[in-house]
């Protein structure tokens, strides 16, 4: 080879590499700022959806509790029905038992005092006995 007279002109040192200005930063910040409000665009449409799908479940479950809550009303008013039924008829049967007690208990008195040969309290019971019944 042959040592020709073109040099080649080296590169100069290397020097280290500048600070990056405010634009550059500026830029940066900025790109980073862009992707941090799309991250919470795409989060706040993600629970926005979830929450629209929860809100339909629990109206369908309100509707649900809703109609269950009329049956049962309707129940209760059925037995509140019945049961003012069976407190009247409690009622005109403790009359009529009553009514019953009156010749009932006389007679059997004096059925008492004639097994036991107490003629003092058969006299009193069989006329008690005659009158109520």
């Amino acid at each position: 080879m042959t040592d020709h007279g073109l040099s080649i002109p080296l590169p100069p040192p290397s020097s280290p590499p500048s600070p990056p200005t405010r634009s550059q930063t500026a830029v940066v910040l900025l790109g980073l700022l862009v992707v941090v409000l799309a991250g919470a665009s795409v989060l706040a449409i993600v629970l926005f959806v979830g929450a629209k799908d929860d809100h339909a479940l629990e109206v369908q479950r309100l509707d649900a509790t809703s109609h269950s809550l009329t049956e049962a009303q309707d129940r209760l008013a059925e037995t509140e029905t019945a049961n003012d039924a069976v407190a009247g008829r409690i009622a005109t049967l403790e009359a009529q038992n009553a009514e019953l007690h009156k010749c009932a208990d006389p007679a059997r008195d004096s059925i008492i005092a004639a097994r036991d040969d107490d003629d003092a309290a058969l006299g009193p019971a069989v006329g008690r006995a005659t009158d109520n019944c």
